[in-house]
């Protein structure tokens, strides 16, 4: 954590010194492909330039708060009300999606099969950290499996650690998000949908931070976001 805290920190100090018109955004590391298709899309389109942060909710929330640097901080909307970072608004890119997920040479059909004896080790993240080990606690509790996995659970800080688990076979199955695995291909077995009644919505977009209310550069990211353009790279990102 420390080094990630430093490297956030150096973040900082390189947006110090850019351009005028950049905008720091700060994410979830689990939406790390989607949000750097979409800066990237913007900055050719506009020419103006953003600064990426990416890390588990609670450190990019810290640092946010910290550093009073970030504008936009893209994540789940329960997650950044609660989070004590005073926003001007929120704009929604989506849906995020649960999914069970498994290493090559597994099958699973659902997540009872968490119970079967030959499964050791279930990653998932944080549930204080990430909204997504939040949703998979969720659903464990609702299907009421909790207390015949909760000893199997290997608890990461982000969802990016999950499918690497998983893409090198060190666990048996995971929790994660739709959007992290469904690029994935053959590095894993397999993943299907959690049946999204077990979970709370997950409403996942961008924030913007208070005193970026009236910044122009903001706003025409804002505008962005909510293009057809900016909508249809975060559904093919599983939103």
């Amino acid at each position: 954590m420390r080094k990630f805290a430093l490297a956030l920190l150096f973040v900082f100090a390189l947006a110090a010194t850019a351009r005028a018109e950049s905008v720091i955004v700060a994410s979830g590391a689990g939406y790390k492909k989607l949000v750097t298709e979409l800066a990237a899309t913007y900055e050719k389109q506009s020419g103006h330039k953003l600064e990426l942060v990416f890390g588990n909710m609670g450190q990019v929330v810290a640092q946010a708060k910290g550093s009073g640097k970030v504008r936009v901080i893209i994540g789940e909307k329960g997650f950044l009300d609660r989070s004590g970072v005073s926003f001007a608004s929120f704009h929604e890119l989506g849906r995020g999606v649960l999914v069970l997920a498994w290493p090559k040479g597994r099958v699973m059909t659902g997540l009872n099969d968490l119970t079967r004896a030959e499964v050791k080790r279930v990653a998932m993240p944080d549930a204080q950290k990430a909204i997504y080990g939040k949703a998979g606690t969720e659903a464990l509790n609702a299907s009421g499996l909790m207390d015949k996995v909760r000893g199997k659970l290997l608890v990461v800080a982000t969802v990016p650690q999950v499918t690497t688990y998983l893409a090198l076979g060190e666990v048996d199955a995971g929790l994660t998000n739709l959007t992290d695995v469904m690029d994935l291909g053959g590095r894993i077995g397999g993943y299907l949908r959690v049946d999204p009644k077990l979970y709370a919505p997950i409403v996942i977009g961008a924030g913007v931070l208070k005193p970026a209310a009236s910044d122009p550069e903001v706003a025409a990211f804002v505008r962005f976001l909510a293009s057809p353009q900016a909508r249809g790279i975060a559904k093919r990102h599983g939103l």
